[in-house]
C-alpha cells in the first residue's frame, strides 16, 4: 500500500516553475531516496507532501484518502513528518520541552513526566541516538539537533518519515547507524523518504530511488542495494545529464608563512589544549565526530568567542563559512544580491565608509552577478529573497561570499561543512575555486567536514578533533578505519 501519494502537484514562486506536473507514491515498508541537483524541486516537492507548502494544483493521497486543504498540523495528525535541513526547535527549551511543545494533554502539568521520558527515551532509541533530554537545545551541535527532530516525529506517532539531508553532518559510521536504524523502521511499517545528495547512501540502503531535474521527475527505478561504481555512474549521469567528472588531483603544496597559528586553545569543555597551524598555500582538513568542538573553534578563530586560554593570531582577512547557514550566514529576508556582498557595503561606496546616497549600485550588481555564476546559483534573479532558494543554493551564496573576500591579498579561509545539502557538480565548482585560491593566492584554508571524501579531495593534512582535543595529524591518504578510530577516541595517537 502507499502511505503517501501525489498526483500532478505543480508550484510555482513567480517566474520559477519550482514543481511541474508530479506524480510520485511512497510505499510502506520501504526507503525511497529523492535525488537531483539542487533547484531541482525535491525540497519543495517534499514540504508539499507534508504540509508544509501548499501546490497551486493536484492532489495528495494519504494511505489512499484524499486530503484536502492539506496543513503541517493535518498531516502529522495522519502520520506524515518532515525534518528540513534547518531546524524548527526552540533554543532556549530543552530536548524534552521540545519533543513535547504543542502535544501536551491538558498543558504542561497534566503530563505524565516519567511516562513522558520513557517514551522520549524509546524514540531516540529507534534511532540508535542518545541526547541528553535534559539539555538545552542552544547547547547541542547541529547533529544532535537533527537527531531530536528526528525523534520528535516517532514521538509524535509520524509513520511517514520525510528527512532532508539527514546525514549532512553526521559521519559515514553515524550515517551507517542512523539507516540501519530507519530500515527497521522501515521493517516495521513506516515509509521512509531521504532527500540525500549522497549516492553511495542510496545504493547502499533505498528501495527506490526518484530522480528530479528542473521540478520534474525524471525516473522512478528500484535500487540494487551493494550495487558498485557503474550504477553510481549512472545515477549521477541522470541527476546531472552529462557524464560525471573524475575528481581532480589534490593541489599541491606550497607551504609558506603562518596565517593561522592557534595555541593551547581551551573553552570550557568543549576545547582543551588545542594547539596547530594552517600556512599560506595549504589546506587543512579537520575531521570529527559532529559536538566535539568543532563549533567553538571556528567562533573562536572567526572571533565571535573568547578561549580561556590559550591564543589565536592570524594575518590578512580572516573569511568564514559557519556551519549553520541560517544563524549565522545570511539575512533570510534580504536578496540574494544583499547576501552576496553582505558586510562590504564600503566597498561599493564612493567614498570609502558608506553614506546614505553614495553606494555605486551598478559595481555592486556586477560584483553580486560574478559571485554568483562563479558557484552557479539558480534561480539566476538576484532580486528575489535569499529565503526562496532551495537550501544547496543558500549555501552557494554563503561559499561564493567568503570565496570572494579572500580575493584581495593575505588571509585565511575557514569552511566549515562547506558544501552541506549541495549537489555534485555544485560541490565539484566550489572544490575547485578553493583548490584555485589557495594554489594561486597567498591565502590558507581550514576545512571542518564529516565528509572524508571531502576532506581528501581538498587536504593537505588533516587533523582529527575528538573530545576537544587534537588526537592525531594524519595523511588524507588514512584509510577510513584509522580516521574512524582517532575520530571516536578509539586509537593510540598516530602520525602519518
Amino acid at each position: 500500500m502507499d502511505a503517501l501519494r501525489l498526483r500532478q502537484i505543480s508550484k510555482r514562486y513567480g517566474a520559477v516553475h519550482a514543481v511541474r506536473d508530479v506524480d510520485v507514491a511512497f510505499e510502506t515498508g520501504r526507503v525511497h531516496a529523492v535525488v537531483g541537483e539542487n533547484g531541482a524541486g525535491k525540497s519543495t516537492l517534499l514540504r508539499i507532501a507534508a504540509g508544509l507548502v501548499r501546490a497551486d494544483s493536484g492532489r495528495i493521497f494519504v494511505e489512499d484518502q484524499e486530503q484536502l486543504g492539506f496543513t503541517a498540523a493535518g498531516a502529522l495528525a495522519r502520520g506524515v513528518g518532515m525534518v528540513e535541513q534547518h531546524f524548527a526547535l526552540v533554543p532556549v527549551f530543552t530536548v524534552l520541552e521540545n519533543m513535547v511543545l504543542g502535544r501536551e494533554p491538558g498543558g504542561f502539568f497534566g503530563l505524565r513526566l516519567e511516562r513522558v521520558r520513557e517514551a522520549a527515551r524509546r524514540a531516540f532509541e529507534q534511532i540508535g541516538a542518545s541526547v541528553p533530554l535534559d539539555a538545552r537545545v542552544e547547547a547541542l551541535g547541529v547533529g544532535d539537533r537533527q537527531r531530536v527532530e528526528i525523534a520528535r516525529l516517532l514521538f509524535r506517532g509520524a509513520r511517514t518519515l520525510i528527512l532532508d539531508e539527514p546525514t549532512a553532518v553526521l559521519t559515514a559510521r553515524e550515517a551507517e547507524r542512523l539507516y540501519g536504524k530507519l530500515r527497521i523502521l522501515a521493517g516495521s511499517g513506516c515509509s521512509i523518504v531521504v532527500v540525500t545528495h549522497k549516492l553511495d547512501e542510496v545504493l547502499a540502503f533505498a528501495d527506490t530511488v526518484t530522480i528530479m531535474r528542473r521540478g520534474a521527475i525524471v525516473e522512478t527505478r528500484p535500487v540494487h542495494r551493494g550495487s558498485g561504481q557503474e550504477e553510481s555512474r549512472a545515477l549521477a549521469r541522470a541527476i546531472m545529464g552529462t557524464e560525471p567528472l573524475v575528481p581532480p588531483p589534490r593541489p599541491t603544496r606550497r607551504a609558506g608563512a603562518p596565517v593561522l597559528s592557534v595555541e593551547r586553545v581551551s573553552l570550557g569543555t568543549a576545547l582543551r589544549d588545542v594547539s596547530f597551524q594552517v600556512s599560506e598555500g595549504e589546506v587543512v582538513g579537520v575531521a570529527g565526530v559532529e559536538g566535539n568542538g568543532q563549533e567553538e573553534l571556528v567562533r573562536i578563530i572567526a572571533g565571535l568567542a573568547v578561549p580561556d586560554a590559550g591564543r589565536v593570531t592570524h594575518a590578512g582577512t580572516v573569511s568564514v563559512v559557519h556551519g549553520d547557514r541560517h544563524r549565522e550566514g545570511l539575512v533570510l529576508g534580504a536578496s540574494v544580491a544583499d547576501n552576496l556582498v553582505l558586510g562590504e557595503l564600503a566597498a561599493f561606496s564612493r567614498l570609502g565608509p558608506v553614506r546614505v546616497g553614495f553606494l555605486r549600485p551598478g559595481l555592486l550588481a556586477n560584483a553580486a552577478a560574478a559571485r554568483r555564476d562563479a558557484v552557479g546559483v539558480v534561480p539566476t534573479d538576484l532580486s528575489l529573497p535569499v529565503s526562496a532558494l532551495s537550501g544547496g543554493n543558500q549555501q552557494k551564496v554563503v561559499v561564493a561570499r567568503a570565496l570572494a573576500r579572500t580575493e584581495s591579498g593575505l588571509g585565511l579561509l575557514v569552511l566549515a561543512h562547506p558544501t552541506r545539502g549541495v549537489d555534485l557538480g555544485a560541490a565539484r565548482a566550489i572544490h575547485d575555486l578553493v583548490r584555485r585560491l589557495v594554489e594561486h593566492r597567498p591565502i590558507g584554508a581550514l576545512v571542518l567536514s564529516s565528509d572524508l571524501d571531502e576532506l581528501r579531495t581538498l587536504s593537505h593534512r588533516l587533523l582529527v578533533l575528538s573530545r576537544g582535543t587534537i588526537a592525531t595529524e594524519l595523511s588524507p591518504d588514512a584509510s577510513d578505519l584509522a580516521i574512524g578510530e582517532q575520530m571516536l577516541g578509539l586509537g593510540a595517537e598516530v602520525r602519518a
